[in-house]
């Protein structure tokens, strides 16, 4: 039964995985050839194709994993996963929530209808300023990667603590707990930074709505299909990502070398859920990407 289930999974992960690797390269492809059309792209298609571009690197890093799982199985039990894998894992990983969060801000702030000063001043300089921002999303992730691979590797020796007991035995919490501080702190920023972003767009959707009302003009608009769209897309994006925080954040923790095979199991569906049915619900909310990939099953069908 437990060779039934892990052959199981290792099958849903790659499936999830390709699935997630032809949406990605999708996004990438339709925004570099709109690129190449029209010689230039909106900032959200600037974002949209960084996001593309990190989780397809994410999604064959994970393929690279399973496959290596597969040939192995018993690379899952060890507690020892190269820093190569997980250096990269976690930059790229990093980066593609960056991005994502610099998208939910961008739609919040181009959509929404405030008229603070702080709303009228990112809505002059968000654009401008976005290659500076996506930037500063790489910088970030790179300082975030290099500071935990330094931990784990400054922290993953007794001699670190010094000796305790018979000066051979060392506390394993103790070694742990910095890095996974950084990762809550990292997990935490940025679904404050989303839920806030969600939350702005509520209620400004809520004001359209009772502005529309008092005018007795109907309730659906352009206006209103843009929050829609917008809030639906923040909505799906942290369904996907408190599960995968959350089971990253586990994955890092002392109790995880001794789970069961079937909590390891769900823990590897939940990672490889995230970056491939996100992309997805983007191609689905977005009216360009939607509109190519209607276009391209029409004409292989």
């Amino acid at each position: 039964m437990p060779q039934i289930l892990f052959f199981a999974v290792v099958g849903v992960s790659m499936i999830l995985n390709v699935v997630g690797l032809i949406v990605n390269l999708f996004i990438v492809v339709v925004n570099y050839k709109m690129w190449l059309k029209s010689h230039r792209n909106s900032s959200s298609d600037r974002i949209l194709f960084s996001v593309g571009i990190t989780r397809f690197l994410l999604l064959g890093l994970f393929l690279l994993y399973i496959i290596c799982l597969f040939i192995s199985p018993d690379i899952e039990r060890s507690v020892c996963i190269p820093t190569s894998f997980l250096s990269c894992w976690m930059f790229l990983d990093l980066s593609g929530l960056w991005f994502v969060t610099l998208l939910n801000i961008f739609y919040c702030v181009k959509i929404t209808n405030f008229q603070h000063p702080v709303f009228l001043l990112l809505k002059r300089n968000l654009s401008p300023k976005l290659p500076g921002l996506l930037l500063a999303c790489v910088l970030a992730s790179a300082i975030t990667t290099l500071l935990y691979v330094v931990l784990v590797q400054a922290l993953s020796s007794p001699e670190a603590f010094g000796p305790r007991g018979n000066g051979t035995v060392f506390d394993i919490t103790e070694r742990v707990l910095p890095s996974v501080i950084i990762l809550v702190l990292i997990s935490f920023l940025l679904f404050i930074i989303n839920v806030t972003s969600a939350c702005l767009l509520i209620h400004s959707l809520r004001r359209h709505i009772q502005k529309m009302q008092r005018n007795a003009s109907g309730f659906w608009d352009p206006q209103t299909e843009a929050h829609v769209g917008a809030m639906k897309l923040m909505v799906y994006f942290l369904l996907f990502y408190v599960p995968y925080s959350v089971t990253t954040l586990l994955r890092n923790l002392p109790v995880s070398v001794g789970m069961d095979l079937g909590t390891r199991s769900m823990y590897m569906i939940i990672s490889n859920c995230y970056p491939a049915g996100h992309s997805l619900l983007i191609v689905l909310t977005h009216l360009k990407l939607k509109t190519k990939a209607k276009k391209f099953l029409c004409c292989n069908q």
